[in-house]
């Protein structure tokens, strides 16, 4: 889902694809991402002569875990 500002990343809910045995997140099944802030790649600097370069972005989110009752 877009994020109400479109400098935002989108919003998102993931399945969880692999689980593990033990622990707080033994039981997720959903991962939702929600109240996006930043995190869109820059518009230049993403081809091939800027390989190697790093570039940093700012971004916050929300994340939110679902999962069955234990």
């Amino acid at each position: 889902m877009q994020a109400p500002n479109v400098k935002d990343i989108p919003w998102q809910i993931l399945s969880a694809k692999y689980y593990i045995k033990a622990g707080v997140f033994s039981n997720i099944n959903y991962i939702q991402r929600v109240d996006t802030v930043g995190g869109q790649a820059p518009k230049v600097g993403c081809d091939s002569s800027y390989v190697g370069n790093e570039v940093r972005v700012n971004y916050s989110a929300n994340y939110y875990f679902y999962g069955a009752a234990q």
